[in-house]
């Protein structure tokens, strides 16, 4: 518990945490709603997608950039510690992912608070859910940024970073959702369906037990090259 309570001061000291995975997705959230909702139908699933885009932001962000610097700085300390006591890096993984559960959990709730100040969320189930499974895939984007953070060296990511984050949220935004249908849409949306978040989005009716199925096997199935990659570098 010490390593994840050191790990919790260390992101809660950092000041761009708060700017890029609270301020900026909640001031984005808030911009939709009072703008953008307008002209578009404000309907209950509208407002709860744009709620889970807000928590995909966050989540996104704290998951890929924050998280694999902060292990990318940490590494080598916890590969020493592996190497003279009986702290694992199998042990840091599991500690790293508790303190991110946390973490992306905070960030929900700082953005459900806003919503309800705003008066744009619906406590139902479908939206206790979709709000639970977002936090799910947190847990699935943090993996990745694990392994990024074992891969790359500090400047490397800071460098990287906007690039590795407009790359994975090309996949995450449900563009069928939100743009008019063409071929182009058609066929990205078909690439989407082999990533988990496209189950996020793909019936926010009603949450059915296959799109929930599918959600899972796929997470499962595009992890599997991640966890064989960390698994390579934590026995190296």
């Amino acid at each position: 518990m010490s390593i994840i309570a050191i790990q919790l001061k260390q992101v809660l000291r950092n000041r761009c945490f708060f700017l890029f995975t609270i301020l900026l997705p909640g001031i984005w959230y808030v911009f939709m709603i009072q703008v953008a909702s307008t002209s578009l139908p404000a309907t209950g699933n509208f407002q709860l997608a744009l709620l889970l885009l807000a928590l995909l932001m966050g989540i996104l962000d704290n998951s890929i950039v924050t998280f694999s610097k902060r292990i990318c700085i940490n590494k080598d300390f916890y590969i020493l510690q592996s190497h003279i006591s009986h702290y694992s890096l199998w042990n840091y993984l599991f500690s790293q992912l508790i303190t991110q559960v946390i973490i992306n959990l905070f960030i929900t709730i700082v953005i459900m608070i806003l919503a309800i100040f705003l008066h744009t969320i619906e406590f139902n189930f479908i939206t206790i859910t979709s709000i639970l499974l977002t936090n799910i895939i947190g847990i699935y984007l943090s993996v990745i940024g694990f392994a990024i953070g074992l891969s790359f060296d500090a400047p490397t990511i800071d460098a990287a970073g906007t690039s590795i984050l407009f790359i994975i949220a090309t996949f995450i935004i449900p563009w069928k959702h939100l743009l008019p249908a063409n071929s182009f849409i058609d066929f990205f949306t078909n690439v989407q369906k082999l990533f988990p978040t496209y189950y996020l989005y793909a019936d926010l009716d009603h949450l059915s037990v296959s799109h929930l199925g599918l959600l899972f096997v796929t997470a499962i199935i595009t992890l599997l090259p991640w966890l064989s990659f960390i698994y390579r570098k934590l026995i190296n």
